[in-house]
């Protein structure tokens, strides 16, 4: 019987050009799969580009340094097939009766055939979207599961002109992708646009009934003595019969080490009909006085460990799903006097000294341990709000996370409103802001939901 919950697959990867494989997905994954990084495969980088797997095995020099970029191979050149590459790898996984899997793709770029033990499966198109598959019916018995991925570029890869330029030809605004691959005045074009399976890859192990998605979100009564937690889930019964579920949700808060404090428990009897996807949103959790999410340098970024379980009756627990959460309330409004946007953290009145965020990797070898020190770094500038650039990564739970940790905000800035009305924000913050450098300082839509 395999462990409920989350396991990653990020070791063990191997990479090859498409067009030097002469193996179908089908084969790869029952009778012929790779047997090592022996050629044309290689080790690959999973999470990351096909251009950080050449990197990597010395395949073309490192961008970073010089002008070796000018000597890789650009996609408008070569052809999307020269960057079309299959990526393989193996699990074990042996389930009991009544176990589920999923296999997730947090997301590829830009589009990609799975093959799992022979069988097919094709994704949607699209650099962000997350993908998630039960395969529960086409494991093997003996535990042992081959996987390989096909994995497109982007349809409309551009070329760049020879002058260069924002965008360079504006082609890859055609796809739901990063915009920065073209080239930009603060990076020079990257060759294989960002194709490879960038993000997570994981396979989650459930019960009949899995957990999607929760929702959590405060509010606040008499001056922040008074708040309460509201919870909102997905439930998903993959049963032929009725399930009869004690859903739990537990905030707690850690005091020292790994010692931990429960500071509120509730259990709701649920039944969700068979094959059946509900909406359940908790009674409301009352807390009297919590410890407040403050941002970089106005107090403690405080953060309570909110867990939701649920049990199903005759089988036991049958998912599990955690996050950090900080009580916070954020405002905005536009001050009479000046005409200028001003902001409210928990009811204080905020200066924002803040920063463009884009991504710090372009081969995207974006690990947990970057994410922390890259944000720390901001927070150690005294920073405390990040905007993130509209053309750029739509960020990962990481680097959130890290904000929170941190005590950043967070302006995720949208690619069409960063073309509508950034002369607009260039002009309103350089009339408004005061004595601050950085003119992407002032923007804001997170509110008081836990991202």
């Amino acid at each position: 019987m395999a462990e409920i919950g989350k396991a990653l697959l990020e070791s063990g990867w191997l990479a090859a050009r498409s067009t030097e494989v002469e193996l179908t997905g089908s084969q790869l994954t029952t009778t012929h799969p790779p047997t090592g990084p022996n050629s044309p495969w290689m080790e690959a980088v999973v999470p990351g580009t096909v251009l950080a797997t050449l990197v990597k095995n010395k395949v073309v020099a490192d961008p970073f340094y010089g002008l070796e970029n000018e000597m890789i191979i650009d996609i408008a050149d070569s052809g999307r097939e020269y960057y079309t590459f299959w990526f393989f790898t193996k699990f074990q996984c042996t389930l009991s009766g009544a176990q589920h899997l999923d296999l997730n793709f947090r997301a590829i770029n830009y589009s990609a055939e799975v093959y799992l033990n022979g069988h097919k499966m094709v994704l949607p198109k699209g650099m962000f979207r997350r993908h998630s598959l039960e395969v529960t019916d086409i494991l093997n018995p003996d535990g042992e599961n081959l996987l390989a991925v096909l994995v497109h570029p982007p349809d409309h890869p551009g070329r760049i002109p020879p002058e260069g330029g924002q965008g360079g030809d504006h082609e890859i605004g055609k796809d739901v992708a990063t915009q920065y691959v073209e080239g930009w005045d603060w990076i020079a074009p990257v060759r294989d646009r960002n194709t490879g399976i960038w993000d997570e890859v994981s396979i989650s192990v459930t019960g009949p009934v899995n957990i999607i998605d929760p929702h959590l979100v405060s509010s606040f009564f008499d001056q922040y003595t008074r708040a309460y937690l509201h919870a909102t889930t997905e439930l998903e019964n993959r049963s032929a019969w009725v399930a009869d579920c004690s859903l739990n949700i537990q905030v707690a808060t850690e005091l020292e080490g790994s010692v931990c404090l429960i500071e509120y428990l509730q259990t709701q009897h649920v039944s969700v009909p068979p094959g059946a996807r509900i909406q359940y949103t908790f009674p409301k959790l009352s807390f009297y006085k919590p410890n407040l999410w403050w941002p970089n340098g106005l107090g403690k970024q405080s953060l309570y460990n909110v867990s939701i379980t649920v049990d199903v009756k005759g089988y036991g627990e049958s998912d599990t799903w955690g996050h950090l959460f900080g009580f916070r309330k954020i405002e905005s409004h536009i001050d009479s006097a000046t005409g200028g946007r001003l902001f409210k953290v928990n009811g204080q009145p905020i200066f924002i000294r803040g920063g463009n965020w884009i991504l710090s990797d372009c081969l995207l070898r974006l690990s947990k341990e970057r994410y922390k020190t890259d944000i720390k770094f901001h927070a150690d500038m005294n920073l405390n709000m990040i905007r993130c650039w509209g053309g750029g990564l739509a960020e990962r739970p990481d680097f959130y996370h890290y904000c929170d940790v941190y005590g950043l905000l967070v302006r995720s800035l949208s690619l069409s409103m960063c073309v509508c009305v950034f002369l607009l924000v260039l002009w309103d913050a350089f009339k408004h802001s005061c004595a601050c450098s950085f003119v992407n300082i002032y923007l804001l839509e997170r509110k008081s939901i836990n991202l």
